[in-house]
């Protein structure tokens, strides 16, 4: 059934913080105490399921509530900096707005994705761009993608959710929407519906028409 509405995830789907996300981490870690972690092992990290993440990076040293303030402060004032659009993102999302509703289902606070899909002049392609600070909720929790649907008035059959991890999949699952692995993002996947590649990106027409 062709897809009316488009959901995308954000970092390591349409944009590549991996590196902002990390430094930010790093700088509430170095207030604590403790050593930095790589690049690699935090979007590995924040992207697997069922993970008690305060405990994993910041050890319980302070209340979660304390380091979430640094965190969010330093991540606001920097995540613009060295985040990137991944090649061929914008032309896509631009041919694909002409023909489908588009949303930004993120596990991000919603300030931090605002300011950055405008920042990257590609918020003007989304109706709807939620955080989970919004929805009070994380995917694999299906809430945000739901609240979607909803606004749009749109069924299952006919939206399709575009990740890159195992919570982005578990998420279109437990929504029953079927869901497109992203095989250059932070994640994996263990079934997907369809995989895609940026250097085919133009597959993505012939997935979501079918």
């Amino acid at each position: 059934m062709q897809k009316r509405v488009i959901i995308f995830d954000m970092d390591g789907t349409l944009l590549d913080s991996s590196r902002s996300i990390t430094k930010s981490i790093n700088f509430v870690r170095n207030e604590l105490g403790l050593p930095p972690f790589s690049i690699d092992a935090v979007t590995k990290l924040i992207n697997m399921p069922d993970q008690d993440l305060p405990k994993l990076f910041y050890e319980n040293v302070k209340p979660y509530s304390e380091c979430r303030k640094i965190f969010e402060k330093h991540y606001y004032e920097n995540c613009i900096k060295e985040m990137r659009l991944y090649d061929g993102i914008k032309g896509m999302l631009d041919t694909l707005h002409q023909k489908h509703d588009m949303a930004v289902a993120t596990n991000a606070y919603e300030m931090f994705a605002k300011k950055m899909l405008k920042h990257l002049d590609i918020d003007k392609y989304f109706q709807v761009i939620l955080g989970s600070d919004t929805i009070k909720a994380r995917k694999p929790d299906p809430k945000i993608i739901q609240y979607i649907l909803k606004h749009f008035n749109a069924s299952n059959k006919e939206a399709i959710l575009v990740g890159d991890s195992l919570k982005d999949e578990k998420a279109a699952k437990n929504a029953n929407i079927e869901y497109i692995f992203v095989d250059w993002g932070f994640g994996e996947s263990d079934t997907p519906d369809y995989t895609l590649s940026l250097n085919n990106l133009k597959n993505i027409n012939k997935i979501v028409s079918n």
